[in-house]
Parts: C-alpha cells; sequence; structure tokens
C-alpha cells in the first residue's frame, strides 16, 4: 500500500548504529519526497516515518518541518476530533465509561481513582453519565487524581468544579509520576472512609518506562482493594527494544490508525492534523532511544501477563453498548478476558475490567 515502505523498513534494519552514508542519503531523499506531497495519504505515513527515523539518526533532534505548520488547527477542534469522531478512542472510552459506571452505581460513598487524569473530561463524562442512572445510589464521590503536569490538574478543578450533579463530588490530586510514588502515598490520598474503590488508568501506563516500574504500580493497586481496575490501552508492543521488530509494529499499528482517519467525513486538513498528532508519538516510538522514550505500548498478551503476574482477575461486566460499531470498527464484546476496538481484524485498543 505504502510505496516507500519496502526502503524504509531496509534502513530500519539498520538502525540504530549501522546506517551508511548512502543510506543516510536515501532516507533524507524519502523524506524530502513525502515532503512535497501531504495532501497524499501515502506521502503523508512515509513522511511521519521518515522524520522519525531521521531525528533517531540525528540523536533525537529535529524540528517540524515548517511547511506542515498549514495542517495546524486549534487545539480544541484537534481534540474534539479525536475523542469524537475517531472511533478508537471513541468507542474505548464508550467502554470503559460503562465499566466505570456500572461499578460505581450501586455504591453510595465511592472513591474513583484515575491515574493520568489529565484535565479530568473522561471522569467528567462518567460523572455524568453516572447521575443520568435510575437506580444510581450515590451520595458523594471522592475523585483522585494523579496527573504528572500542573497545568491539566488545575483545568480538572475547574471542570470538576463547575459540575452540578444530584450527588456530592470532591476532588482530590497528586502532581507527579505515579511510577514514583509508593504505596503509602497512594494510600494518603485516599479519604479516611468511603465505601469501595474503582481505579481508572485510560492510555497512561505504557508510559511508565520500565517493566519492573509497571508490575509495582499493578502491585500497589492490587494492595488498595478495588472494586474494580479499568485499564486503557492501545495494543501493540513499542516497548521492544529491537529497532526493525519495533518498526514494523510501529507500522502496522500507526498504519491502521492512518488508515481510520481517512475513512472519517472530515476535511483533508483536519485528517492530516489528526495524523500528525500521531506523528508525534511515531517520533517517540522511532526517533527516541530507549533511555528517553516514554510510548512503550504493550501487546494485548503482555498487559494480561501483567495482571496475572500481579494477582489480578480478569473479567466482563457487560456484554452490549449502545453503539458498537463506528467508521469501520467494532467494540467487540465477545473476547476472553477483555474489550477490543478492531478495525480490519486487527485489536487496534483494549479495555481490561480487572479484580485483585
Amino acid at each position: 500500500m505504502y510505496t516507500h515502505l519496502p526502503q524504509l523498513q531496509s534502513l530500519a534494519q539498520r538502525l540504530p548504529d549501522q546506517l551508511t552514508e548512502a543510506d543516510k542519503v536515501e532516507l533524507e531523499a524519502i523524506y524530502q519526497q513525502c515532503l512535497e506531497n501531504l495532501d497524499d495519504s501515502e506521502a503523508m505515513f512515509g513522511y511521519v516515518l521518515a522524520k522519525a527515523m531521521r531525528k533517531h539518526v540525528a540523536g533525537g533532534q529535529s524540528n517540524e518541518h515548517i511547511y506542515v505548520q498549514q495542517f495546524e488547527i486549534p487545539q480544541i477542534r484537534l481534540f474534539e476530533l479525536l475523542i469524537q469522531q475517531l472511533p478508537l478512542a471513541a468507542l474505548t472510552q464508550k467502554c470503559a465509561n460503562a465499566l466505570l459506571v456500572e461499578s460505581l452505581n450501586n455504591v453510595q460513598n465511592p472513591v474513583l481513582l484515575d491515574i493520568g487524569i489529565g484535565t479530568g473530561m473522561q471522569i467528567v463524562n462518567v460523572l455524568q453519565l453516572l447521575a443520568q442512572q435510575p437506580d444510581c445510589r450515590v451520595k458523594q464521590i471522592t475523585v483522585v487524581g494523579i496527573e504528572p503536569f500542573a497545568e491539566a490538574i488545575q483545568a480538572a478543578e475547574k471542570n470538576f468544579a463547575e459540575l452540578q450533579l444530584p450527588f456530592q463530588v470532591s476532588f482530590t490530586s497528586f502532581i507527579g509520576f505515579v511510577e514514583k510514588m509508593m504505596l503509602a502515598e497512594i494510600r494518603a490520598l485516599l479519604p479516611t472512609h468511603y465505601d469501595a474503590l474503582v481505579v481508572n488508568a485510560s492510555f497512561a501506563l505504557h508510559h511508565i518506562q520500565q517493566a519492573a516500574q509497571r508490575e509495582a504500580v499493578f502491585g500497589y493497586i492490587r494492595d488498595l482493594a478495588p472494586k474494580a481496575f479499568v485499564l486503557s490501552e492501545p495494543v501493540s508492543d513499542h516497548f521492544e527494544p529491537h529497532y526493525a521488530t519495533r518498526f514494523h509494529n510501529a507500522v502496522t499499528h500507526y498504519g491502521l490508525v492512518f488508515e481510520v482517519i481517512d475513512s472519517l467525513d472530515i476535511t483533508n486538513k483536519e485528517k492530516a492534523a489528526l495524523k500528525l498528532f500521531f506523528s508525534r508519538e511515531i517520533d517517540d516510538v522511532l526517533g527516541y532511544t530507549e533511555d528517553v522514550r516514554v510510548e512503550k505500548q504493550y501487546a494485548t498478551h503482555q498487559w494480561l501477563e501483567l495482571f496475572k503476574t500481579t494477582g489480578f482477575t480478569l473479567g466482563k461486566l457487560l456484554t452490549s453498548y449502545d453503539v458498537q460499531k463506528m467508521n469501520g470498527a467494532i467494540l467487540r464484546t465477545d473476547l476472553t478476558e477483555r474489550y477490543a476496538v478492531v478495525f480490519k481484524d486487527e485489536e487496534i485498543t483494549n479495555v481490561f475490567l480487572a479484580t485483585p
């Protein structure tokens, strides 16, 4: 499908440190050729791959070409497209939110711990959905957000303060990385008295760089004895240290993501903007060295193994949703031990529901 892919795959075999001068010239030529034709889907995919590979060759130093500024759109519109139009995010979040609501619904005084809460918009949606349930028993809910970026926490505080709901919402937060916390620090964020704890982590835990740190965080979550732990993640092994193998995995995953974007009923400029958003992830996956990479997604089997190693049981709470298809993507509820958003028979994202 992609014209330059065989050449780039061949070059990836010799990265990170065996490229010849001729290889570098070839990579630069592919980059420039694709850059001149970014309105074309194939050229755009070639561009984002070649850009990331150039970055790796340059030791992580490479700025976005000024030419791509023509595809910039307002940040708020970009996130609207990501959440509302892109089925990978929309269907994944619909699934996760329904599981969270089902877990919270019959509890008078629950705690919802969100790791990587960002601006809190997913949890705002969960609380609004919870309030709409005819049998909702919640009287008071404590939302605890762990998030490395202070600006995001400030936005979350504002978003929660503006809510008008039939139950009380209190919000407490910690600014930092969950993998650098100890169990006692996480436990100290929780109120003294509550009826049940539900934990959510949405597209956040693959940023934990070391496997041992992931195991520790899962162990802490287990020791908090949650009623439910809902994990949403992309599906692709970008934890893989071998460059050529990781390149193959990234091409498969992001190639499908780009195909989904091409199927959307939005402008070409908006499609390009979405692709450039994902190109920042690709820059990390293919452009940086092992010690600084943070886009280290797992494949399904790696998450399943981590759950089992740390003493979790995986379950299925719901088997049907209002919307299960969107722009060629399907939310599969019939898979063993997980939910998945599937496109062209490939799992693109997973949602897991776990209990200790």
